[in-house]
């Protein structure tokens, strides 16, 4: 009946709010790794160290984001990786990791 009903519905706004950082998280990720890539190959390593073009800890509707980037260099590919994490209610520890890679 009612309580039924009750635990449906914070269920469903908690999949929601997932559903919103998840998001959220991956448009940061997203975004830092467009950023890398219009940088190019040669400039990838300063601009990933830089605060400034990746901040360590981005906000975005009301929750404030993990960020972590690097690099790793093997022949003339470069790969990026940035990985996203935040806390879910309950310090459930969420992230998400996007990679690229970049040809000299």
């Amino acid at each position: 009946g009612l309580l039924g009903t009750a635990a449906l519905t914070t269920g469903i706004i908690r999949g929601n709010f997932f559903s919103k950082n998840l998001t959220s998280a991956t448009a940061i990720a997203q975004t830092t790794l467009e950023g890398a890539q219009r940088v190019g190959y040669s400039e990838v390593n300063a601009y990933v160290a830089n605060t400034t073009s990746v901040p360590p800890s981005p906000s975005m509707g009301g929750v404030t984001f993990s960020q972590s980037a690097s690099v790793t260099t093997a022949s003339n590919l470069k790969t990026v990786s940035v990985t996203v994490s935040w806390n879910e209610t309950g310090n459930a520890a969420r992230s998400v990791n996007l990679q690229t890679i970049l040809a000299q």
